[in-house]
């Protein structure tokens, strides 16, 4: 408890208290403003010599209207609306907002939140919750469903991955501000049982679940240079409430007894643990930060839809400052390892390191320059056939981009070039086989624009080549541009056009590929716009690609409140 009580103090002094907002000049604003806009689009499709990809015709409706009271209490909507696919069982229209005044945020309809990395992490939810931030107190407080049910289709019998409705909370509290700040937060979720009722042999695919999760996220600066932070959050997490068996794991007593009336537990309830610390330092030239992770072996959170789990790493990342910041330096060297239980028959461990250059030698012209290399390797475990690798992965990528930039008056010239090379080495040591794929991506951009007559041209050339023991694909041509404003930069038109031979199987093929699109700015209110693609792909050989051509179109009107 002291120790506890030590941390919030430090974090507590190392705060900036929140200045009250003046509210003397409320009266001389609008009671009510509306901003934002709503989006309505119709899409046009067409294709000759493949199956269609999209309907020939279909529509959207989008929109982010804001209604702001005084300019003080805002609350934003947003929403999305189409036609519904006869395929799909749910159509995809949500609608949510979240009003806040001053410190007070609520939360209504489908929303996002996040209180940390490991219990709620950005999962959607129907339902409502607030968050509030007086001063230096942290509070939050969500309550929803996060999924829907989905049932089995009894009429036609297929096989689909039903799921229960899913119900639960979280909540938030901490103390502190800007990077200097402690949180705990806990989320609960359960699956509705009696959502769905599943019949015959697809009885039993999916069991119920119920899932609890505590954790702890912390920053603090510390003599202006350095920065600690730490994230752990435990979950406990029962895989099947139909489980009449008793939990016997000695390893989540602790845990069980201390989240005793949050869930119910049994022989399906499993205990795992996320960890990631670190601390850096940081000045005008030199940086550095060492980071380090752990996340159990099926580490999951109802809160959050997916985790790397499995895996323990540590990280090191230096960066340089240099030449008046004309030269910015940065890097990584991190190793990494699976298997933390020694339960798989094999540990995959990888090394991975990186370099990034960044220079800006004067006003015109600068260069980026990347490179990483990132290796993977496989040691039997369980079952000792050789003293050697099984598996070992090498993956490397280089790139470079010099660029040329002239702004004046009258004309505006830009040159980039771009180089990219990457190789993946796999090598079997029980077979002693190596496979390489190798790709090569070259880029030369060229745009020039005259200023007056607001005209701009554009040129690119490229070359794209990926080559592999079994197959090799890729293109290389000439793409070309324009795009004139006018009307008072009311209306902006352009066209681009590429011309490129592809290669695939060793064969040669032809692909144009057209586009015009087009902006007009009516009045302030109202904007129309509309695009043209058209592809026609001609193989030489339709065995491996057939030989097609592909229109696509959209018309749009946007009124901006």
């Amino acid at each position: 408890m002291k120790v506890c009580l030590s941390i919030l103090t430090i974090f507590y002094l190392f705060s900036d208290l929140i200045k009250a907002q003046n509210l003397e000049n409320i009266s001389k604003q609008p009671p009510v403003t509306l901003s934002g806009g709503i989006t309505l689009q119709s899409n046009l499709y067409n294709a000759s010599g493949i199956p269609d990809r999209s309907k020939p015709f279909s529509y959207i409706i989008t929109g982010s209207p804001t209604i702001s009271f005084y300019n003080s209490l805002t609350i934003p909507f947003t929403f999305t609306y189409s036609e519904q696919e006869r395929s799909y069982r749910q159509p995809f229209n949500q609608f949510g907002m979240s009003p806040y005044y001053k410190w007070i945020t609520v939360h209504a309809g489908y929303r996002n939140v996040t209180f940390s990395q490991y219990t709620l992490a950005g999962h959607t939810f129907l339902g409502a919750g607030v968050e509030i931030h007086p001063g230096i107190f942290r509070f939050g407080f969500i309550y929803g469903r996060f999924n829907r049910a989905t049932a089995v289709d009894s009429t036609t019998r297929a096989l689909q991955p039903y799921t229960y409705s899913n119900h639960g909370f979280a909540t938030k509290i901490g103390i502190g501000k800007g990077s200097n700040f402690l949180d705990f937060s806990l989320l609960k979720a359960k699956d509705d049982s009696s959502s769905v009722h599943p019949t015959g042999s697809f009885m039993g695919l999916v069991t119920p679940e119920e899932n609890v999760v505590i954790g702890m996220n912390g920053q603090t600066r510390i003599y202006k240079n350095f920065t600690f932070s730490l994230e752990a959050a435990t979950s406990l997490f029962t895989r099947d409430l139909n489980n009449k068996s008793v939990n016997h794991d000695s390893a989540s007593n602790i845990i069980t007894k201390l989240l005793d009336g949050f869930i119910s537990t049994n022989g399906s309830t499993e205990h795992y643990n996320a960890l990631q610390t670190a601390l850096g330092y940081q000045d005008k030239i030199l940086g550095l930060k060492i980071q380090y992770n752990r996340i159990d072996p099926n580490y999951k959170s109802m809160g959050a839809y997916f985790f790397s789990s499995d895996i323990e790493n540590i990280t090191f990342a230096p960066s340089l400052n240099i030449l008046k910041s004309k030269l910015r330096l940065t890097g990584s060297l991190g190793i990494q390892h699976d298997n933390l239980n020694k339960q798989k028959q094999s540990t995959s461990s990888r090394v991975i390191g990186s370099a990034n250059a960044s220079a800006n030698l004067n006003d015109y012209f600068g260069f980026d320059f990347s490179y990483s290399n990132y290796s993977n390797s496989q040691r039997t475990k369980t079952i000792l056939l050789r003293d050697t690798f099984r598996i070992a992965q090498v993956s490397q990528n280089f790139s470079l981009t010099p660029h040329y930039i002239y702004a004046g008056t009258k004309y505006v010239h830009s040159i980039v070039f771009s180089a990219n090379y990457n190789l993946f080495t796999s090598l079997d040591n029980s077979t002693n086989i190596q496979n390489n794929t190798k790709s090569y991506n070259l880029l030369l951009n060229y745009q020039i624009t005259l200023v007056p007559k607001n005209l701009s041209f554009s040129t690119n050339l490229n070359y794209t080549d990926v080559k592999a023991d079994a197959f090799e694909e890729g293109n290389y041509g000439l793409t070309l541009g324009v795009t004139k404003t006018m009307l008072k930069s009311k209306l902006t038109i352009g066209w681009l056009g590429s011309f490129l031979k592809g290669i695939r199987g060793g064969t040669n093929g032809l692909i144009l590929n057209q586009s015009i699109n087009g902006n007009y700015r009516i009045n302030k209110h109202n904007a129309l716009s509309a695009n043209f693609n058209f592809i026609n792909n001609h193989s030489q050989n339709t065995n491996l690609n057939p030989t097609y051509s592909e229109l696509r179109g959209y018309f749009s009107y946007r009124y901006i409140f």
